[in-house]
């Protein structure tokens, strides 16, 4: 009894005092500045706050608790209560660059410990910018990595990611798994590493181009956050090709006829310009690019994600929206996505960790039917500006391509931009793509084995995707210009007709490891085994039918049996085993080493050639941890290499069995009396001895901090040897023959190259700077290349040959202007037919006589830029200010040392009956009314207006080869924190409005050119009108509860 009452005594003691209080602080730095945003919690529970801007916070506990204070890139510190309700909480700063975890294959480390070269980026840095294509964040801010749009289309940028200026793709993996992180929510990915050298060696035949590893967010301990951000984002184009007004192209019509010595009135008259000029009734015109495309193009993002959890259970759950409008004001190229995602990691106890990964997303794209897009820019080069661009009452679609007064009838007809946007006139095209992922991992530490673990992973990825395109015939219509009459001219799209295409593609993906970590004193070991295996299967069934009864009804149910048309395939396309070790050790926390060595297995390969094997080794050194270093201890310095063998097994196209041969079944030949029958005939010669690309990289590379790591510095020297180089022989193979030689491994060539970066903050008060700088050269070289033949003669040589020399180079003739008069002419090396006629007329383009013959052929050919898609220099700078609530984000990101060929249209006016261009007006040589030798034009830089087509104009030449350097203002990200003390009366506890900008201006050397083409731009795409790169302006709101 006595000690009953005792024990109820004791329990109404403590409950009286341990009663909650409330406590108040502050959480500062190393200097006393508060730091906002530092984690308070109560050890042990899930309750917790966030300390304001200044680093003050409130906190309900009781005094026997400790609450555990954090605060990124500072250590974490444990303060017991007691009877305390004020705190001054300094928190010791930690090398963050240094001491950071960094994700690495099939695990992390922290990169004090990396022996390889790794770049990373954290998910601030990821959502700076809102994009609806995530490819794009690595533009810039990654030293050794390059991006290039080749579109803006919505749902359809195509964006090209390349480490180390290789001229490959990089592995890209999403969580471990292989996929394309370009339509993967921003708001969802905690941080990007990428992979450049040895530390790219453990995935073996695939990381031969860099690795790029997407790992999305997970739970923490503590109280449910709810994380919600939207924005509104207006589009325009960065670049466009602007055509000539109606009387500037009647201007150019009548100057190129009487270049080619024809009636200049023979099409129109001198009055006709300034009718036009004027828009004189019957003489209005029309502006066809005004008329298809809109500025201001809206999309709208919205994201909204709940975190949180115990020691036990952490969630991370998200669900995101994007609606992107298209520049086209018919508004039917839109692109919309729904996903959401879910990450659950689950400690069952002590020894059995269970994890559940689970994301789905639906890509729609609603655009007029397919082929739509391409033909859409080229009648728009070929919609002559002299027609009304309006259509009639009668919704007649007029042909602006040609005309009873048109200067060429070789167009095809039957053109109207306007009519291809718009899916009520040419058709649908709707496309669904729902793709599925789940993981299930579990990780088990075994009994008895201290430093044991076992790993077993469950990969599913679905695609299913949904393809429907419906066309509809309209009606096109030429008009008279003297009599506006519309005369019919033919009908779009032909006859109706539906299709409708069904596409999936499942892959598995289990794997399987064990892990090992041990330390004894200054030794620390951690090995790792590891098997995986991945099978990608597909399957496709597609339906048509043509000549429907109506239009008003898209199924296939509305066409006719009679005209129907089934295909389908499927069959499996990756099927790869694979098996892993590596070891990382470290000895005093200053002599680092890591080995790796993998096997990989493709059924892409015959079995003799099936299995290759990926060694790797790499060493680091910390010398600032050696005794002898004098430097006090916020200074750290290390050195690294490595030395690494990896493969690349999907390059050149390679697809499976071609090692088999193939056979085709529908091919017709004629026999006897020209009998036509249809055969089996064989594909060609195969080569069974198919395998990988190899790759040896040697890396060195140094980093080192200063001032407790406020300035840092990494830099990397590079080389890598290309092997095995899958290519078509070029040498000659006999007619009677029939066929082509196989892909064989049989071109080598070598990459080399460095790599600088740097990191400066500075905090005086509470103003803050951070400056990023980042640079890096790459170049290659063939080092056996068989060329097309044994050259003999030395300038072919020179020009064709490839063995030894770089890779991005681009030989042509060196142009020197143009022509101004015939006297120039006369005066200057012949340039010849085969005949020994003069090619030449004023206006045309000059070259240089490089060998003095006063003969311009080929051998006055030499080196006029750079050949590849891909610039060998790239550089970016993140620029950061901060004071108080207030912070300004800048990236500067720009390249060099590549070209844009400009030709067709862009280069040559009335190419194909396209429309010229506004720097064709204004910088064309321009023959005298009364001497057409004799140019008018004192701008004059660009060949004279002709219609017909000048050999000596489309040499290959650096007159249209541009080598280009730019320097783009990539981002701007204006931002304000509300104040804690406003937003928590509504029980927010962060809020922020920002203010951003994409691509907003480019400094370029691209002269004339500058509006018309983005440098940026995959030059090969750059004059086929393909859908321009997007300006944006975005205002956005960022709130967490």
């Amino acid at each position: 009894m006595r000690l009953s009452l005792i024990f109820l005594l004791s329990l109404i003691h403590y409950n009286l005092f341990a009663q909650e209080k409330n406590i108040n602080g502050k959480v500062s730095d190393e200097n006393n500045e508060g730091l906002p945003g530092a984690t308070i919690i109560i050890k042990g529970t899930t309750k917790g706050t966030v300390s304001d801007i200044n680093g003050s916070f409130m906190l309900d506990v009781n005094e026997y608790d400790t609450i555990t204070v954090s605060f990124s890139g500072y250590i974490k510190k444990d303060i017991p209560v007691t009877n305390k309700i004020l705190f001054s909480i300094n928190l010791d700063p930690d090398i963050e660059t240094l001491k950071e975890v960094v994700v690495v294959g099939y695990g992390s480390e922290q990169k004090i410990n990396l022996t390889g070269s790794v770049a990373t980026l954290k998910d601030q840095e990821l959502t700076l910018a809102p994009v609806a294509n995530s490819s794009n964040l690595l533009a810039g801010r990654v030293p050794g990595v390059m991006t290039r749009q080749n579109s803006g289309l919505p749902g359809g940028e195509n964006t090209q990611i390349r480490i180390r200026s290789f001229s490959e793709a990089p592995l890209i993996l999403v969580d471990g798994v292989q996929m394309d992180f370009s339509r993967i929510d921003q708001n969802d990915i905690a941080s990007i590493s990428v992979l450049k050298d040895a530390s790219a060696a453990v995935y073996g035949a695939r990381a031969g181009n860099g690795v790029v590893l997407v790992t999305t967010k997970r739970g923490e301990s503590g109280k449910p956050k709810i994380s919600y951000s939207s924005n509104l984002t207006l589009q325009s184009a960065t670049a466009f090709l602007d055509h000539v007004s109606a009387s500037q192209y009647v201007e150019l019509v009548r100057e190129a006829n009487l270049n080619d010595f024809n009636d200049p009135n023979a099409t129109f008259s001198e009055d006709d310009i300034e009718n036009y000029y004027n828009k004189t009734q019957g003489y209005q015109g029309g502006d066809w690019v005004d008329a298809l495309i809109q500025n201001n193009a809206p999309m709208h993002q919205h994201n909204i994600s709940v975190s949180g959890g115990s020691d036990n259970v952490k969630y991370f759950t998200s669900f995101g929206y994007i609606d992107q409008e298209s520049f086209f004001k018919s508004r039917d190229f839109d692109y919309k996505r729904y996903n959401t995602r879910s990450n659950i990691d689950i400690k069952v106890n002590d020894r059995i960790n269970f994890s559940v990964d689970l994301s789905y997303r639906q890509d729609i794209r609603e655009r007029p039917a397919k082929s739509a897009l391409s033909n859409i820019w080229i009648d728009l080069s070929t919609a002559q500006p002299i027609f009304p661009t309006e259509l009639s009452e009668n919704m007649e679609i007029p042909d602006p391509s040609v005309s009873s007064v048109s200067y060429s009838g070789s167009t095809t007809g039957n053109r109207n931009p306007i009519a291809r946007s718009n899916r009520n006139i040419f058709g649908t095209y709707d496309r669904f793509d729902n793709t599925f992922r789940g993981k299930i991992g579990l990780k088990y530490k075994i009994p008895g084995v201290t430093g044991l673990t076992l790993r077993a992973d469950m990969n599913l990825t679905l695609l299913d995707r949904s393809e429907k395109t419906f066309r509809k015939p309209y009606n096109v219509y030429r008009q008279n210009l003297d009599t506006n009459e519309l005369i019919l001219e033919g009908t779009g799209n032909g006859v109706s007709s539906i299709s409708d295409e069904q596409f999936r593609r499942t892959m598995v993906y289990p794997l399987i490891s064990a892990e090992y970590i041990k330390e004894v004193g200054d030794h620390n070991v951690k090995v790792l085994m590891l098997a995986e295996q991945t099978t990608r299967k597909f399957s496709m069934f597609s339906a048509t039918r043509k000549n429907l009864f109506t239009t008003s009804i898209p199924e296939l149910f509305i066409g006719s049996e009679n005209e129907q048309t089934n295909d389908g395939y499927s069959g499996p396309d990756i099927g790869r085993k694979s098996a892993v070790a590596r070891v990382n050790y470290r000895f005093k926390d200053r002599y680092l080493l890591e080995t790796t060595f993998r096997a990989d297995g493709n059924v892409l390969f015959a079995p003799e050639t099936r299995w290759g094997y990926f060694p790797s080794i790499s060493f680091g050194w910390i010398i600032s941890e050696e005794p002898f270093f004098n430097a006090n201890q916020n200074t750290t310095l290390k050195i690294r290499s490595s030395f690494s063998q990896l493969g690349d097994d999907t390059a050149n196209g390679i697809s499976g069995f071609d090692y088999l041969t193939g056979y085709e079944t529908n091919s017709t030949y004629l026999f006897g009396d020209n009998i036509s029958e249809t055969t089996i005939r064989t594909l060609g010669e195969v080569n069974p001895f198919l395998t990988w690309e190899k790759m040896t990289m040697y890396n060195l590379g140094l980093e080192a901090t200063f001032f407790k790591g406020q300035l840092q510095l990494e830099t990397d020297i590079f080389y890598r040897k290309r092997e095995n180089i899958l290519s078509n022989d070029q040498q000659s193979v006999a007619n009677e023959g029939g066929y082509d030689l196989p892909l064989t491994n049989i071109n080598i060539s070598d990459d080399r190259g460095i790599e600088l970066s740097a990191v400066y903050q500075q905090k005086i008060g509470e103003f803050k700077i951070d400056i990023a700088p980042n640079f890096s050269i790459g170049k290659e070289k063939f080092v056996v290349r068989r060329d097309i033949e044994d050259f003999t003669d030395s300038d072919y040589k020179r020009i064709y040959g490839r063995e030894g020399q770089w890779v991005n180079r681009r030989f042509g003739y060196q142009s020197d202007g143009i022509f101004m008069s015939q006297d120039e002419i006369n005066n200057h090396p012949t340039i010849q037919d085969g005949n020994g006629n003069l090619l030449l007329s004023p206006g045309d383009i000059k070259y240089k006589d490089l060998d003095g013959n006063d003969t311009i052929n080929f051998r006055d050919q030499d080196v006029i830029g750079y050949a590849s898609n891909m610039p060998e220099i790239n550089y970016g700078i993140n620029l950061s200010a901060s004071y108080k609530n207030l912070k300004l984000s800048l990236l500067l990101q720009g390249a060099s040392k590549f070209s844009i060929y400009i030709n067709g249209p862009a280069a040559t006016m009335f190419s194909n009956g396209s429309i010229p261009l506004s720097y064709h007006y204004k910088y064309a040589w321009q023959p005298h009314p009364d001497d057409p030798s004799v140019n008018i034009n004192p701008d004059a830089i660009l060949p004279a207006s002709s219609f017909t087509a000048s050999t000596n104009n489309a040499r290959v030449s650096d007159f249209w080869l541009r080598d280009v350097r730019y320097l783009r203002l990539k981002n701007i990200n204006l931002s304000y924190n509300i104040p804690k003390k406003i937003i928590s009366k509504i029980g927010l506890d962060n809020s922020q409005i920002y203010f951003s900008t994409e691509n907003l201006f480019t400094l370029t050397n691209l002269g004339i050119y500058k509006n018309s083409f983005d440098p940026e731009f995959d030059p090969n795409t750059q004059t086929t009108r393909r859908y321009p790169i997007t300006r944006s302006l975005t205002v956005g709101l960022k709130m967490t509860f």
